[in-house]
C-alpha cells in the first residue's frame, strides 16, 4: 500500500452498499474472491490511511497500513455489523497504529496538538522545538495507549464523543471523563519532565 495509491480512493461513503450486499461482500472476501477484498479495500482505504497517517506519521503509515490490510482480511469473518463497518475497521486501524508506536517505540508528534489548551511553540529556535518535541514524546509514552487514542481522535481528527465511544467500544457518556483524564495525565507527566506552561 503507497501513499499515492491512497489518494486515488473517494473520501464519500456514497459508494458504500446496504448492509445486506455489504454481507454478500464480506461473504466472498473472506471466501478469497480478489474482486470482493478489492471492494471492500476501496471503501476503506482512504479513510483509514488518513487515520493511520495522523497516529504514526507519514514515513511510518505504509508499513503500518500493510499490516492493518493481512489484519483486515484475517479478522473479517469476525465482523457481526453490530456497528458500521468503517467504525470497526476504523478501531482496528487505531489499535494497529497504537500497537506499532509501542512496538518502535516512536510517536508521530507533529500530527498531535498538546490538548491542554496551548500548542507547541512556534519558536524558531530548532533545538527548542526539537527539546520541546522529545518532552511531548515522553510525556506521551507515559500515558496509556487509550489515553493516547482518545486525545488524538478528539484533538486532532475532530471526532465528536458518539464516534469516539462508537471506536473505542464505551458508553458515549465516559468519554468526557476519559478525555478530561487524558489530558491531566499528560499535563502531569509534561510538569514532572520540566514542561512549562
Amino acid at each position: 500500500m503507497h501513499r499515492a495509491e491512497s489518494s486515488n480512493f473517494s473520501d464519500s461513503t456514497s459508494g458504500r452498499p446496504p448492509d445486506d450486499e455489504l454481507a454478500v461482500w464480506i461473504k466472498n472476501a473472506t471466501s478469497g474472491s480478489r474482486e470482493y477484498q478489492k471492494r471492500i479495500y476501496e471503501l476503506l482505504a482512504s479513510r483509514i490511511y488518513r487515520v493511520i497517517r495522523k497516529i504514526v506519521g507519514t514515513s511510518d503509515a505504509d508499513d503500518v497500513m500493510q499490516d492493518f490490510v493481512i489484519q483486515l482480511f484475517s479478522k473479517l469473518d469476525q465482523f457481526r455489523f453490530e456497528s458500521s463497518l468503517e467504525t470497526w475497521a476504523h478501531r482496528m486501524a487505531v489499535n494497529q497504529s497504537l500497537q506499532y508506536l509501542r512496538k518502535t517505540n516512536r510517536e508521530a508528534q507533529r500530527a498531535y496538538k498538546v490538548a491542554l489548551g496551548t500548542e507547541m511553540s512556534e519558536n524558531p529556535n530548532r533545538q527548542t522545538q526539537v527539546d520541546e518535541a522529545e518532552i511531548l514524546n515522553l510525556a506521551m509514552e507515559k500515558i496509556s495507549g487509550e489515553q493516547r487514542a482518545i486525545l488524538h481522535m478528539k484533538e486532532v481528527e475532530g471526532l465528536g464523543y458518539e464516534a469516539i465511544a462508537s471506536v473505542l467500544g464505551i458508553p458515549e457518556g465516559t468519554v468526557g471523563s476519559r478525555l478530561n483524564k487524558a489530558r491531566k495525565e499528560l499535563r502531569t507527566s509534561l510538569i514532572q519532565l520540566g514542561w512549562e506552561a
